[in-house]
């Protein structure tokens, strides 16, 4: 897979949806920038653990412990 350019800056959004009654919570990164993206990568999980540590988990002095972050530095929405 491609290198990130080092001066990728990375954005995240949140957005909501309802299926029925339940408002489910979504969470959105990606390079910024006017570039269409290069896919699109969705995460999936079950109901026992939240999505944005599992996915989107920041440490600092380790950049890639966020897989969100890892495929939106290579040009993904996800």
């Amino acid at each position: 897979m491609d290198q990130p350019k080092p001066a990728a800056r990375i954005t995240g959004q949140e957005h909501w949806t309802k299926k029925g009654d339940v408002r489910l919570f979504l969470w959105e990164k990606r390079a910024a920038g006017a570039k269409p993206p290069r896919g699109t990568v969705l995460f999936v999980h079950g109901s026992s653990m939240a999505s944005q540590p599992t996915f989107d988990l920041q440490v600092p002095g380790r950049p890639h412990s966020s897989a969100m972050e890892f495929f939106a530095e290579r040009g993904f929405d996800t």
